[in-house]
């Protein structure tokens, strides 16, 4: 989790299900929407047939663009963008692992100059189970050449912390819009990235960072498997 989204998700689906003649609430939008997949979201908490959602995801309902326009970009949550350079410049393998859609994911990394960096990306179509469900951070793993227990993830949502632990990964909860309750199952919580380094964090949970099987294995991302850590739908 390198980007504050919280406002903008939040608005996102409040609009949409005022569109929809629904009334939702913030608190509902966080505690039953964060972290998940928006083809998930449309099935379980609009009732929409899977068809339908798909259809919806498949021209653009979940789009950014537009909203990040508004709002003038994306802000970095506090420290996330140093500590992600930190981790990539140690050689730590590392992967982006998001509910997000691959174009939201990158006007996210434009927007904190790491576009490009990053070589493992598991966005919301690359897997057939979303989060709580462990298969990104399983597939995340696999593309890293690491075990999956040998991994650290940094979320911002319970169904992250939840796919974290299913996958057999560690988990640190980046409480960076102030709720560390969503966060809580985490292995450890920390507010943001301001003063954490790679090391100090590993050596907090007990462990050192895994080494990939592939040569040239880079820090490859953040909501991130490796050693962020979304993102958010």
């Amino acid at each position: 989790m390198l980007v504050d989204t919280h406002r903008l998700v939040t608005d996102g689906w409040l609009a949409f299900a005022r569109g929809r003649g629904r009334h939702v609430t913030e608190e509902e939008v966080i505690e039953r929407m964060f972290g998940r997949r928006t083809i998930d979201i449309l099935v379980e908490q609009f009732g929409l047939a899977p068809a339908e959602a798909a259809y919806l995801v498949a021209t653009g309902v979940d789009d950014k663009h537009a909203e990040i326009e508004r709002a003038r970009g994306l802000r970095a949550v506090p420290g996330a963008a140093r500590f992600a350079r930190a981790a990539l410049a140690s050689g730590i393998p590392c992967a982006i692992v998001s509910s997000a859609s691959a174009g939201n994911i990158g006007l996210a990394l434009e927007a904190i100059g790491l576009a490009g960096r990053f070589v493992v990306i598991i966005d919301h179509d690359r897997v057939a189970r979303g989060k709580p469900a462990p298969d990104p951070y399983l597939l995340a793993a696999a593309e890293l050449g690491v075990r999956p227990q040998a991994c650290v993830v940094f979320e911002d949502t319970a169904p992250g912390v939840a796919a974290a632990h299913a996958a057999g990964a560690k988990c640190v909860g980046v409480a960076s819009h102030g709720r560390p309750d969503l966060v809580a199952a985490a292995d450890l919580v920390i507010a943001d990235f301001r003063g954490q380094t790679p090391a100090g964090l590993l050596n907090r949970l007990g462990g050192r960072a895994p080494r990939a099987a592939a040569r040239d294995a880079r820090c490859r991302g953040t909501s991130t498997a490796g050693a962020e850590a979304g993102r958010r739908s």
